[in-house]
């Protein structure tokens, strides 16, 4: 007896399953599509961004003097606050040209900064020599600015790069309305008591500097517990052991240039606006208003008084600057 012989069939899928079931496939066919898409155009705009803040902060895209780094040779002796700098030690040598390199290729934000300093350097030159400050700390806030109003992430504003407390400790009001740090002179004068109280508790002014940077407290425990007296002898974090030596290299590639291929005698300082102060009565509710009617504008007050980080004015008096003439203005007439 034979078995009998069973032929299994399939029943085909219904139309609408297999239209189902192609458009989820399609779908997950696009969403990974979509998906490394996005992907290359967000790496695209993260590439853009980081462009574009580096070049903000550099101002300009970093290009050397014209000579190969090659041809150029660091100074085998320098100093800087009237200290001199142990450069025979081949760990100091070491540190002092990797600041000098790194500035010297990057030699078109030095020219920037060299004609700012035509304008701010005889007010800060000044205000040092007052107080018995070495010059050379004019290039701590090159260092610190490139003598301009910033701010960093860690919320240091101004030519000194005060922090909104310490700039307050020594003497600055800092709140939403006026912002004192932004006063170069104000600031000036904030940064110079800070040097003044350091030298008094610090032997030399190369550690005063370095101070400056990883704060008072700081710097005296570093000393306390290296068993040392001398900023070239500690160790302590990267940032405090360039600090100095890149100041030091700022003063040299801007005091002599042209032994680096830096010819700043063809260059126009930036022009140093002559101004008048007038005492303001507060509140007043929007500068722009009572700009206006001085006979000037919004900018022109803005630019002249940085400090003035609110759009009106407090109760109280206020020294104001304004331009001394039309050719100090920051607006044109006929633009």
């Amino acid at each position: 007896m034979n078995s009998p012989i069973y032929t299994l069939k399939t029943r085909p899928m219904p139309r609408g399953i297999r239209l189902l079931t192609w458009g989820i496939g399609v779908g997950l066919v696009v969403m990974v599509l979509a998906m490394i898409i996005d992907r290359w155009y967000e790496s695209k705009y993260s590439q853009l961004m980081n462009r574009s803040k580096a070049q903000s902060e550099n101002e300009v895209a970093p290009r050397n003097s014209g000579l190969n780094v090659t041809q150029v040779t660091p100074p085998m002796t320098l100093s800087v606050f009237g200290e001199r700098i142990p450069l025979e030690n081949y760990e100091v040598r070491e540190r002092f040209e990797r600041e000098f390199y790194y500035n010297f290729n990057n030699a078109d934000q030095i020219l920037l900064e060299w004609k700012r300093a035509q304008r701010w350097f005889p007010h800060i030159d000044r205000a040092l020599d007052s107080a018995g400050i070495p010059r050379d700390f004019k290039y701590l806030m090159v260092a610190e600015s490139g003598l301009k109003n910033v701010k960093s992430p860690a919320n240091a504003n101004g030519f000194w790069q005060f922090i909104p407390g310490t700039g307050m400790r020594y003497g600055l009001r800092v709140d939403d309305v006026i912002d004192e740090r932004l006063d170069p002179e104000r600031a000036t004068g904030a940064a110079i008591r800070f040097f003044q109280k350091m030298r008094a508790e610090l032997p030399n002014w190369t550690l005063v500097a370095a101070g400056f940077n990883m704060g008072d407290d700081g710097i005296k425990l570093a000393l306390d517990f290296q068993h040392q007296n001398s900023y070239w002898n500690l160790f302590l974090n990267e940032e405090t052991m360039r600090y100095v030596l890149r100041i030091a290299a700022m003063k040299e590639l801007l005091e002599n240039g042209d032994k680096y291929g830096l010819d700043f005698k063809k260059t126009l300082p930036f022009r140093d606006p002559e101004y008048r102060t007038v005492n303001v009565q507060g509140p007043i509710p929007a500068i722009a208003d009572w700009a206006v009617q001085q006979g000037y504008t919004y900018k022109d007050v803005k630019e002249f008084n940085p400090w003035l980080v609110g759009r009106g004015l407090p109760s109280g008096t206020f020294a104001v600057r304004l331009p001394a003439t039309d050719l100090d203005r920051t607006t044109t007439q006929n633009p």
